[in-house]
């Protein structure tokens, strides 16, 4: 859920805000002039990983206009205070129909026009070039539909010293692969649950927190040769929104 690793950029988690964009049990709005920050975290196969980033939906003074709207997704780091800041020269401006609140198609399909920034250069890729790239294409086009959506308790969420009460899912899917191998077929099942706080006064998909967990279980059709199945592997991701605010300002270069 929460990787997208655009060519050439290191891998940047904000846009896995939208992950859930095509979910009608969560909100969906993009507000002119309103930034995210989120913090993420990704623990598998014993690893944790932590980064931050920032979603901010750009004003029509950058760029937005009644067709899309200009969307920057920035790396960050910490300050000693505590600062959140952009990581200069990296990043990526997508420029957004607003089409999108339809929730039809892939996400892919409402991208007129991606710019990433990778030590201070910047590329623009129009939508057939992203449709050529396959780690963006393939990105893009990945979303989230719950087989199964369960509604549980209303919870509390503190962001920014402000008190949020929030609408508690529940969703979960699962997934088939069979590969044939000369010993047999292969067949991994990955099962996927999600829970997310959501709150529609919240910037984007009104995600305050979510959490996943992915699990990957293999077997054999013909068990007891001398080829065994990997291990189950086991990834959990959390992200957390720890700000957001107005008055959102171009990070990247010009708005042109």
């Amino acid at each position: 859920m929460f990787l997208f690793a655009a060519s050439g950029v290191r891998p940047v988690r904000a846009l896995d805000v939208f992950t859930l964009w095509r979910q009608p049990n969560v909100p969906l709005r993009l507000a002119e002039g309103e930034w995210a920050d989120f913090r993420f975290q990704v623990t598998a196969g014993g690893r944790q990983e932590t980064s931050l980033t920032r979603v901010a939906c750009l004003d029509r003074a950058a760029g937005t206009d009644d067709q899309a709207w200009l969307v920057e997704v920035l790396p960050l780091v910490e300050e000693p205070g505590g600062r959140l800041v952009p990581v200069r020269g990296e990043g990526l401006r997508l420029r957004l129909s607003r089409k999108l609140l339809a929730r039809s198609g892939s996400l892919l399909d409402h991208v007129l026009e991606a710019r990433q920034w990778a030590g201070g250069k910047a590329t623009t890729l129009d939508a057939a070039q992203l449709r050529q790239d396959p780690l963006v294409a393939d990105t893009l086009n990945e979303d989230f539909r719950a087989a199964t959506v369960t509604k549980g308790q209303p919870t509390t969420r503190v962001v920014g010293g402000i008190q949020y009460v929030c609408d508690q899912s529940v969703m979960a899917a699962a997934d088939t692969q069979v590969a044939a191998l000369p010993a047999g077929n292969l067949r991994q099942v990955t099962t996927r649950e999600l829970t997310a706080a959501t709150n529609p006064d919240l910037p984007f998909l009104g995600l305050a927190y979510a959490t996943e967990r992915v699990r990957a279980d293999s077997s054999l059709d013909r068990p007891g040769g001398r080829l065994r199945p990997p291990p189950a592997r086991v990834r959990v991701e959390v992200m957390e929104l720890v700000a957001h605010g107005k008055g959102a300002r171009p990070a990247l270069g010009r708005a042109d």
